[in-house]
């Protein structure tokens, strides 16, 4: 086992805040297992642990967002990262503002966001993985490279 972890650290990822909920009621993590899976209509993928309120909250708020990150932005990311506890709020005290859509909160310092409507949820083993498709997107024009795995050594082997 301990080979196959150390193979699945080598993978790329993005590294990017999905949020969940309305306004600061909502919760935030630090997630890289994202991904596109259809362009028309355009939609992604999260996978999130089963075992987080997070995967709860997505279900329950029917929506999600991804914040995107840019490079070098580690410090915004780490303020959402590792699991929180069923009732902690990562939002609160944040000043979010609302996706245009779903209403879901985006966090201050993000680069851009993919705002999206849930449409399917997957058991994958110990995680659900929630396709979103999105209804809205935002990326700042002189963005050049997001926060990745590699470029962040943020890794998350579930």
């Amino acid at each position: 086992m301990k080979d196959i972890s150390k193979v699945l650290k080598r993978l790329e990822y993005g590294v990017y805040v999905v949020t969940m909920g309305k306004g600061t009621e909502g919760n935030a993590f630090t997630a890289s297992w994202v991904m596109q899976v259809s362009s028309e209509p355009p939609m992604i993928a999260i996978a999130v642990h089963n075992k987080h309120q997070s995967a709860r909250l997505i279900s329950q708020a029917n929506g999600f967002a991804v914040n995107l990150i840019g490079k070098g932005q580690d410090e915004v990311v780490k303020a959402y990262y590792g699991p929180a506890e069923s009732g902690y709020n990562k939002l609160e005290g944040t000043s979010v503002k609302d996706s245009p859509i779903t209403k879901t909160p985006l966090i201050p310092g993000a680069i851009g966001y993919f705002d999206c409507e849930l449409k399917e949820t997957v058991k994958a083993g110990n995680h659900s993985v929630f396709i979103g498709e999105i209804k809205a997107a935002e990326l700042d024009d002189d963005v050049t490279e997001l926060l990745t795995t590699s470029n962040s050594k943020m890794h998350y082997l579930g």
